[in-house]
C-alpha cells in the first residue's frame, strides 16, 4: 500500500510538503505543487480520509467553460438555488475553454478546500479530477461524461436527442440533411454526430452532409453556411444545428442569399434557448432541461457529502424533448 512517506520519497520532499499539497495549506510553490501532484497520480496514492473533513465549510466549488447564452448560465442557477436550500455557498469560476484555466481554477479550489466539486463540460483530461478524489472531496460532472474516474454524473443522451432529430426530418420527408457541428473536442458536438451517423447506416436513402466549420456561436452558423453555399451549394433540403445560436447564424446567412426558412430550407436548433420562440420564423428546436441538470448535479454532491456511508456511483441522464415550431415544413 502507498503511503505518504512513498509520495514524499517520490517527489523529492518532505511528508510535511505532500501534506500541505493534498490540505492547500501553507506555501508550496507552484512546481512543486505540479510534481508531487504527478507523483500522487502515478503511484495512485490514496490519502486517509481524515486529511479533508467533510462538510466544514460548506461550499461548493462550480467550474464552467462560459456563461455566454443561456446552457451554462441555466446549469448553474440550478445548482446555486439547489445548494441554497440546502445551506451551502457556491463558487463560480469560468474558464473560457481553456485548458491551463481550468488547471488554475481547480488547483484553487483544492487549495480553498472546498467541501466538493462540480465541473462542466471539462476540456482538460478528468485525471485532473483525482486529486481531489484522492483527498477526500467529491466531484460531480454534469454535462460531462465521466468514464475512468470515481464521480457522479448529470448529463443528456446527446446520441439519442441528435438521433430523434434525424427521424424527425426524415418523416416529414427530408433526405439530405446538412449538420452544423460545434467543436470537434466538445463531446456534445461529436455525439450528436454519431446519433445522426447512426440513423445514416440504418436508413441508406437518408444523406448526411457535415459542414467544415464547426462551433456553437452565431457567427459560427453564418461562417459554414457562407462556405457551403460556396462549395458545394444548397444541395439540402433541411439544416440541423448543434445548438440554436448556430442554427439563427445559419438562418441569417440563408435570408441574405435570399433563401427562405422553411419555404426554400427547414432549420432545427438545440437547447430551445430563450430566443427560439421569437426568432423569424419561430425556431423547431431540441430542450433539454438546464436547471433540471445543476439542481440533480447539486443534489448528487450534497447526498454524497452527508452520506456517512459509501454510496454507488450514479449517472444521471435527462430527457430531452423536440419543440415544434415553425422552421421545419414537410417536403
Amino acid at each position: 500500500m502507498v503511503t505518504i512517506k512513498d509520495v514524499a520519497a517520490e517527489a523529492e520532499v518532505s511528508i510535511a510538503t505532500v501534506s500541505r499539497v493534498l490540505n492547500g495549506s501553507g506555501y508550496v510553490s507552484e512546481d512543486t505543487k505540479v510534481r508531487v501532484l504527478r507523483v500522487i497520480n502515478r503511484l495512485n496514492y490514496h490519502p486517509m480520509p481524515s486529511i479533508r473533513k467533510r462538510s466544514l465549510y460548506r461550499t461548493l466549488g462550480v467550474l464552467l467553460p462560459n456563461t455566454m447564452g443561456n446552457h451554462y448560465g441555466e446549469i448553474s442557477m440550478g445548482i446555486e438555488e439547489y445548494a441554497h436550500r440546502n445551506g451551502f455557498n457556491v463558487m463560480l469560476a469560468m474558464a473560457r475553454e481553456m485548458m491551463s484555466r481550468e488547471q488554475e481554477i481547480l488547483n484553487e479550489y483544492f487549495q480553498r478546500k472546498v467541501d466538493g466539486v462540480i465541473v462542466a463540460t471539462l476540456h482538460s483530461d478528468e485525471h485532473m479530477l483525482n486529486m481531489f478524489i484522492q483527498s477526500g472531496i467529491a466531484v460531480v460532472a454534469v454535462d460531462s461524461p465521466i468514464r475512468e474516474i470515481r464521480a457522479d454524473s448529470v448529463n443528456i443522451d446527446n446520441a439519442s436527442a441528435a438521433y430523434c432529430v434525424a427521424k424527425y426530418l426524415y418523416d416529414r420527408g427530408h433526405r439530405h440533411v446538412l449538420f452544423l457541428p460545434g467543436q470537434e473536442d466538445v463531446h456534445a458536438s461529436r455525439d450528436r454526430l454519431k446519433g445522426l451517423r447512426k440513423f445514416a447506416t440504418r436508413s441508406p436513402d437518408f444523406n448526411l452532409k457535415v459542414a467544415r466549420i464547426g462551433g456553437f456561436e452565431p457567427h459560427h452558423g453564418q461562417e459554414a453556411i457562407r462556405d457551403y453555399l460556396l462549395n458545394p451549394g444548397v444541395n439540402f433540403t433541411a439544416i440541423f444545428a448543434v445548438n440554436d445560436h448556430v442554427a439563427m447564424g445559419a438562418i441569417q446567412e440563408l435570408h441574405r442569399n435570399h433563401i427562405r426558412v422553411p419555404e426554400d430550407v427547414s432549420v432545427i436548433g438545440f437547447d430551445d434557448s430563450v430566443h427560439a420562440p421569437f426568432t423569424i420564423p419561430s425556431l423547431t428546436t431540441v430542450s433539454q432541461p438546464r436547471i433540471e441538470m445543476g439542481s440533480a448535479a447539486a443534489q448528487l454532491l450534497i447526498e454524497r457529502l452527508k452520506s456517512t456511508q459509501k454510496r454507488v456511483f450514479r449517472n444521471i441522464v435527462l430527457p430531452t424533448a423536440i419543440i415544434e415550431r415553425e422552421s421545419v415544413k414537410i417536403v
